[in-house]
């Protein structure tokens, strides 16, 4: 049994060591520095500086921020211009890495793969303005970004000339520019044909559209094998990069079951024998996504505990705010957790475990479901509490989710740290 963990942990160590699993795990350190200031910057917005979350109305300074605006439209633009363009920065980070490891101009591969990604998210519109897809250049295009940045440094292997040792002579710097206009040239007219085409078309190339287009599926939504197809779709889809966390809050949020739910509470002035207690908006958002998708506040607080690294105990202080109040962009990225085969069986069993458990506790009449609408800003672990008017059992349901969610992170975390000690040591072996 030994013997086949160790061969199991050498293999993850080589998968690790697998040319394009690096450019993307450099790329993600290379954007953590950006999304962390951009959750802040969201968290700040939402909780402080939005007149219709949790911490405002409490403290009655709403009042106070309508004269004030200026302050939410400077952390708005700093949140837009970070996390709201995340997925641009990758193409930007994965053309530097890939154009870098086949010793190409790695500064024009960067700003080509850049200005291509921006050429894929312009949307034209009638009266000729430019304007940018925002669905695509946040989260949930991280997926897209790496591949168009790949894709360019690829171009740059093929259509562009080796580069020596950088010189400060102008004349050196023009032929590096001129041996890579071939492969600027070329990418940027097919990003030009691909965006036309998109336009044309009219469609989104971003897969978490799908999530979207089940809102049709009304019928489906009130049952519970659906709402667990749902979390582990947008498990899986989260996990590479291919949708973000509001997509699915708003879609259990705006459910015919939540409506339906909402209106029998009014009718009967009771939260108990709701008719449909086992849809997405009762179960996941406030159970299954405790910090966020994957349930990440388990994954920060077994960090804590378990992790011996100083880089993931660091990266774990600076997003446990942010995943308190479930924006966990963060930790998805500083760890990595996006992409990162290590932790793909949590990612998606906690989630699935969190909305069995609730499931179940709603089931033996131990806590009514979620009906109530939540306030914006408030922090993941009162969700249930307010959402069901201050029913108490669900802050132990709450607390039995986190901890479960912990103990399926624990030995992944501490695998996490074998892999660490014995890659090092792989690596001065192999050197």
């Amino acid at each position: 049994m030994w013997v086949r963990r160790e061969q199991i942990i050498r293999k993850i160590i080589r998968l690790q060591q697998n040319e394009l699993y690096q450019l993307v795990q450099k790329s993600l350190n290379l954007l953590f520095p950006f999304v962390l200031i951009g959750s802040i910057s969201q968290l700040i917005q939402i909780t402080m500086l939005n007149r219709n979350s949790l911490l405002p109305t409490i403290f009655g300074f709403s009042s106070w921020l309508s004269r004030y605006r200026f302050i939410e439209i400077i952390f708005d633009h700093l949140t837009s211009l970070t996390l709201g363009i995340v997925a641009a920065l990758a193409a930007f980070s994965m053309a530097h890495y890939t154009a870098k490891r086949y010793q190409r101009d790695e500064k024009l591969a960067s700003i080509t793969g850049l200005i291509a990604y921006l050429i894929l998210t312009v949307r034209y519109t009638n009266n000729g303005e430019l304007a940018f897809g925002q669905d695509m250049l946040g989260m949930g295009g991280l997926f897209l970004g790496f591949l168009v940045g790949y894709l360019v440094g690829l171009s740059f292997k093929h259509l562009a000339n080796s580069q020596q040792q950088d010189k400060s002579s102008s004349g050196v710097t023009w032929n590096r520019a001129l041996d890579s206009l071939r492969a600027i040239i070329i990418v940027l007219v097919v990003a030009i044909c691909f965006s036309i085409l998109l336009n044309w078309l009219a469609i989104s190339v971003l897969p978490d559209q799908v999530i979207l287009r089940l809102q049709s599926l009304k019928a489906n939504q009130t049952s519970l094998l659906f709402s667990v197809a749902i979390v582990l779709l947008a498990g899986i889809m989260t996990f590479f990069g291919l949708t973000s966390m509001p997509i699915l809050a708003h879609f259990g949020r705006n459910g015919v079951a939540m409506t339906a739910n909402l209106n029998y509470a009014l009718i009967h002035h009771t939260i108990w024998g709701v008719p449909y207690p086992f849809s997405l908006g009762t179960l996941y958002e406030s159970f299954g996504a405790i910090g966020g998708t994957g349930s990440t506040l388990s994954l920060v607080i077994a960090i804590f505990l378990f992790s011996n690294q100083r880089d993931q105990q660091l990266i774990g202080r600076w997003s446990l705010l942010p995943v308190l109040f479930n924006f966990n962009s963060a930790i998805l990225v500083g760890v990595p957790v996006l992409g990162n085969g290590l932790y793909i069986i949590p990612f998606l069993l906690v989630p699935l475990v969190n909305v069995g458990i609730a499931a179940s506790a709603i089931a033996l009449h131990l806590m009514p479901a979620v009906v109530y609408q939540v306030p914006l800003g408030t922090p993941s672990l009162l969700q249930a509490l307010i959402g069901t008017n201050g029913n108490w059992v669900t802050l132990l349901v709450m607390a039995l989710n986190v901890g479960i969610g912990v103990w399926l992170y624990r030995p992944f975390v501490k695998l996490s740290n074998r892999l660490n000690i014995q890659g090092d040591g792989l690596d001065a072996t192999e050197r």
